[in-house]
C-alpha cells in the first residue's frame, strides 16, 4: 500500500450505499500472466513441502486447516460487510448519541460479538466430523479435500468459475440510526462470526469448513474460527489507525479496494500450494 493511498484522502464524498462495484477487476489488479505464474510456483512449494515433510494423513489435514484458517482469517474481511463494521467500529461518536463510545471500545465489543458466535460455530462443525469419525478413510478425505482445494484456488485466481453458496445479503445498515454504536458493533460481530450468516467473501472459508469436519476435532474448530472471528477484525483496527494518522473513511476505503484483489490472488496462490501439499502427502 502506497504512501498515497494510506494518508491522501478520496476526491470523492462518503458513500452512503454500497458499491461493490468500487472495486478494481481481477484482470486489472493482477495480470494474467502473473497469476499463471503464482499458481506454478504454489503448486511447486506445497508438493515439495509435503514430500519433504511427509505427514500422516491425520497430521496433514490438520496442518492445512490451520493454514486455510489463517488465510481465511485474513481474506474474509474486504467485502462491503467489513467496510460496514470499519465505518461503524472507527467513526467518531456523533455528538447527539448517548454514552462515552470510543473505537477501541466498540471495536472490543465487535471482536466480542464474532468470538461469542463464532467458537460455537467452528466446535459446532468439528463435532458434526467427529459423528462419522472413521467411517471415511483419511486418504478419501484428504484426497478429497485437496481437490477441491485446488479447484477453489484457481475459482479465485479467475482461471475457472466454481459455485459459491451463501447468504448474499450484507449486514443490516439502517441499525445505525436505531442503536447505539457499541450495541451495532456488538451485533454486527455475532452476525459474522459463523461466516455463512452473510456473504462469504472468500472460498477459503468453505475449505476451512470442510477441513474441520473432516478433522472431526471440535477443539481445532473453536480455535481456527476464534482465529477467523479476530481476524475479521482486521478491517476496523486499520481504519481506526489510519482516522488517528488524519486519513478519512473514504479515503481507508479506497485503499482497502486496491488491495482487496491482490488478498484474493494471494488467497488463491495459498489454496493451491495447500491442496499440492495434501496431494503430494499421499504419495
Amino acid at each position: 500500500m502506497t504512501e498515497t493511498l494510506v494518508r491522501e484522502p478520496l476526491a470523492h464524498p462518503p458513500l452512503n450505499v454500497d458499491v461493490p462495484d468500487i472495486r478494481p477487476t481481477l484482470e486489472r489488479a493482477v495480470t494474467r500472466k502473473a497469476r499463471t505464474g503464482l499458481i506454478a510456483g504454489s503448486a511447486v512449494v506445497g508438493a515439495a513441502a509435503g514430500l519433504v515433510a511427509a505427514p500422516s494423513n491425520p497430521a496433514a489435514m490438520t496442518a492445512a486447516v490451520i493454514a486455510t484458517g489463517a488465510v481465511t482469517a485474513l481474506a474474509a474481511n474486504w467485502s462491503t460487510c467489513g467496510m460496514s463494521v470499519a465505518g461503524v467500529v472507527a467513526a467518531p461518536k456523533q455528538p447527539e448519541r448517548r454514552g462515552s463510545s470510543t473505537p477501541m471500545r466498540r471495536l472490543g465489543w465487535h471482536a466480542l460479538g464474532s468470538l461469542a458466535t463464532g467458537i460455537p460455530t467452528g466446535a459446532l462443525f468439528g463435532a458434526v466430523g467427529a459423528l462419522v469419525a472413521g467411517s471415511v478413510p483419511w486418504a478419501w478425505m484428504l484426497a478429497a479435500w485437496g481437490v477441491i482445494a485446488l479447484g477453489y484456488g484457481l475459482h479465485e485466481l479467475g482461471m475457472i468459475t466454481l459455485p459459491t453458496p451463501m447468504r448474499r445479503q450484507q449486514l443490516p445498515r439502517h441499525l445505525r440510526r436505531t442503536m447505539a454504536p457499541w450495541k451495532v458493533s456488538l451485533l454486527f460481530g455475532a452476525l459474522i462470526g459463523p461466516g455463512f450468516m452473510i456473504f462469504i467473501r472468500s472460498s477459503a472459508y468453505y475449505l476451512l469448513v470442510l477441513g474441520i469436519i473432516a478433522s472431526g476435532s471440535p477443539v481445532l474448530g473453536a480455535a481456527m474460527f476464534a482465529t477467523v472471528s479476530l481476524g475479521r477484525c482486521m478491517p476496523s483496527v486499520l481504519a481506526i489507525a489510519h482516522t488517528r494518522q488524519g486519513g478519512s473513511m473514504p479515503g481507508f476505503l479506497s485503499a482497502m479496494c486496491v488491495i482487496d484483489r491482490r488478498v484474493q490472488t494471494l488467497t488463491g496462490g495459498v489454496l493451491i500450494a495447500l491442496a499440492a501439499f495434501a496431494l503430494a502427502a499421499l504419495v
